[in-house]
């Protein structure tokens, strides 16, 4: 009896991890508008940036960049739309959370101490950092896109030490494709 008893408590312990996991990677999938709003809205804003700065030669054409302050808004509003709808939350969910919370705290760190230590020295940074969230997110979720798109982003900001800020740029928009926008593209519902 006593054995009988245990190979159900496994057998129920596997469906609700099994269960668990399946209902992460799915709110994941639905949250793949997250990898399309700051792929596109980075992508789109590097490449403004780059021919208003280098093209056209305008001044301040830097000030783009504040147009990602509206996509920190949607992502609030989203994010706090989604976290209504949840009914639980997982272990995965809290996993996530604390991959791209990190990223996000480093990025404003750096955002902050680009001041001081000048724009072309932060850039490949944040490629890196992209690269690192999105690897480790791959990774939980043996998710082989965002694997090699991490990888790729991460080589990107390697590249990008190395380049002047004009080429940093390229690269930016380059890391973007690689781990936010084909990944999102290839996501389906049951996979990451």
């Amino acid at each position: 009896m006593m054995q009988a008893d245990e190979n159900w408590n496994e057998a129920e312990s596997i469906h609700l991890i099994r269960s668990m996991v399946e209902s992460t990677r799915y709110s994941i999938y639905q949250d793949r508008f997250l990898y399309f709003m700051w792929g596109y809205l980075t992508l789109g804003v590097a490449a403004a940036h780059y021919l208003m700065a280098f093209i056209l030669e305008m001044p301040q054409a830097y000030m783009v960049w504040i147009v990602m302050a509206f996509g920190g808004l949607v992502h609030f509003l989203y994010l706090s739309k989604r976290k209504k709808q949840a009914k639980v939350k997982t272990y995965m969910g809290r996993v996530m959370a604390g991959i791209w919370g990190g990223m996000s705290m480093a990025i404003v760190v750096l955002l902050f101490g680009a001041f001081e230590i000048g724009w072309h020295a932060v850039y490949p940074f944040f490629m890196i950092l992209y690269g690192t969230a999105c690897y480790a997110t791959g990774m939980t979720l043996r998710y082989k896109a965002l694997i090699i798109g991490g990888i790729g982003s991460t080589l990107c900001g390697f590249w990008a030490f190395y380049q002047p800020f004009q080429y940093q740029l390229l690269l930016l928009m380059l890391a973007v494709i690689v781990s936010y926008i084909i990944p999102a593209h290839l996501m389906k519902p049951k996979q990451a």
